[in-house]
Protein backbone atom coordinates (compact mmCIF):
# COMPACT_ATOMS: atom_id res chain seq x y z
CA UNK A 1 0.00 0.00 0.00
CA UNK A 2 1.27 3.47 -0.88
CA UNK A 3 1.64 5.98 1.95
CA UNK A 4 -0.68 8.94 2.29
CA UNK A 5 0.78 12.35 1.53
CA UNK A 6 1.21 15.70 3.20
CA UNK A 7 1.87 19.13 1.74
CA UNK A 8 4.81 21.28 2.80
CA UNK A 9 3.09 24.68 2.80
CA UNK A 10 6.37 26.63 2.65
CA UNK A 11 7.12 26.12 -1.05
CA UNK A 12 3.45 25.58 -2.04
CA UNK A 13 2.29 28.23 -4.55
CA UNK A 14 -1.42 27.32 -4.19
CA UNK A 15 -1.75 26.40 -7.86
CA UNK A 16 -4.56 23.92 -7.00
CA UNK A 17 -3.37 21.29 -9.47
CA UNK A 18 -3.27 18.73 -6.67
CA UNK A 19 -6.73 19.59 -5.38
CA UNK A 20 -8.36 19.46 -8.82
CA UNK A 21 -6.76 16.11 -9.68
CA UNK A 22 -7.40 14.30 -6.39
CA UNK A 23 -9.85 11.44 -7.06
CA UNK A 24 -11.02 11.34 -3.43
CA UNK A 25 -11.18 15.09 -2.84
CA UNK A 26 -8.74 14.65 0.03
CA UNK A 27 -7.04 17.98 -0.64
CA UNK A 28 -8.81 21.09 0.57
CA UNK A 29 -7.99 24.77 0.25
CA UNK A 30 -8.20 26.97 3.31
CA UNK A 31 -7.95 30.74 3.44
CA UNK A 32 -7.34 31.36 7.11
CA UNK A 33 -4.50 33.77 7.59
CA UNK A 34 -2.11 31.81 5.39
CA UNK A 35 -3.76 30.41 2.28
CA UNK A 36 -2.87 26.77 2.05
CA UNK A 37 -3.80 23.36 0.74
CA UNK A 38 -4.24 20.61 3.29
CA UNK A 39 -4.52 16.84 2.86
CA UNK A 40 -7.28 15.13 4.82
CA UNK A 41 -5.27 11.99 5.41
CA UNK A 42 -8.22 9.73 6.11
CA UNK A 43 -9.43 10.35 2.53
CA UNK A 44 -6.02 9.91 0.88
CA UNK A 45 -5.47 6.58 -0.90
CA UNK A 46 -1.82 7.23 -1.76
CA UNK A 47 -2.46 7.25 -5.51
CA UNK A 48 0.48 9.63 -6.06
CA UNK A 49 -1.35 11.73 -8.68
CA UNK A 50 -0.87 14.96 -6.73
CA UNK A 51 2.83 14.24 -6.17
CA UNK A 52 3.43 13.87 -9.91
CA UNK A 53 1.47 17.04 -10.75
CA UNK A 54 2.99 19.37 -8.17
CA UNK A 55 5.29 21.90 -9.91
CA UNK A 56 7.00 22.77 -6.61
CA UNK A 57 7.66 19.20 -5.40
CA UNK A 58 6.16 20.06 -2.03
CA UNK A 59 3.93 16.99 -1.63
CA UNK A 60 5.62 14.11 0.17
CA UNK A 61 4.67 10.74 1.69
CA UNK A 62 3.77 10.73 5.37
CA UNK A 63 5.32 7.46 6.48
CA UNK A 64 4.10 7.85 10.07
CA UNK A 65 0.37 7.88 9.29
CA UNK A 66 -1.45 4.54 9.52
CA UNK A 67 -4.85 4.69 7.79
CA UNK A 68 -7.95 3.15 9.32
CA UNK A 69 -8.88 0.22 7.01
CA UNK A 70 -12.59 1.13 7.01
CA UNK A 71 -11.93 4.78 6.10
CA UNK A 72 -9.38 3.71 3.50
CA UNK A 73 -11.93 1.46 1.80
CA UNK A 74 -14.45 4.34 1.81
CA UNK A 75 -11.83 6.59 0.16
CA UNK A 76 -11.06 3.92 -2.46
CA UNK A 77 -14.75 3.61 -3.27
CA UNK A 78 -14.92 7.38 -3.68
CA UNK A 79 -11.95 7.21 -6.09
CA UNK A 80 -13.68 4.49 -8.12
CA UNK A 81 -16.80 6.65 -8.42
CA UNK A 82 -14.62 9.60 -9.49
CA UNK A 83 -12.96 7.48 -12.20
CA UNK A 84 -16.33 6.19 -13.42
CA UNK A 85 -17.74 9.74 -13.67
CA UNK A 86 -14.74 11.01 -15.58
CA UNK A 87 -14.72 8.02 -17.92
CA UNK A 88 -18.41 8.68 -18.69
CA UNK A 89 -17.65 12.38 -19.36
CA UNK A 90 -14.76 11.54 -21.70
CA UNK A 91 -16.78 8.91 -23.54
CA UNK A 92 -19.61 11.41 -24.03
CA UNK A 93 -17.20 14.01 -25.40
CA UNK A 94 -15.68 11.51 -27.82
CA UNK A 95 -19.13 10.43 -29.02
CA UNK A 96 -20.25 14.03 -29.56
CA UNK A 97 -17.03 14.81 -31.43
CA UNK A 98 -17.50 11.75 -33.63
CA UNK A 99 -21.11 12.73 -34.45
CA UNK A 100 -20.00 16.30 -35.28
CA UNK A 101 -17.23 14.95 -37.48
CA UNK A 102 -19.70 12.71 -39.32
CA UNK A 103 -22.06 15.66 -39.88
CA UNK A 104 -19.26 17.74 -41.37
CA UNK A 105 -18.30 14.92 -43.74
CA UNK A 106 -21.92 14.35 -44.84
Amino acid sequence: MLPVVEIDIGPCINCSLCRRACPTEAISYFSTGHRTHVVEKELCIGCDICVRLCPMDCIHPDLNYQPDPVKLEFAKEKARAFAKRHRRILTGRRERAQRAKEKVRA
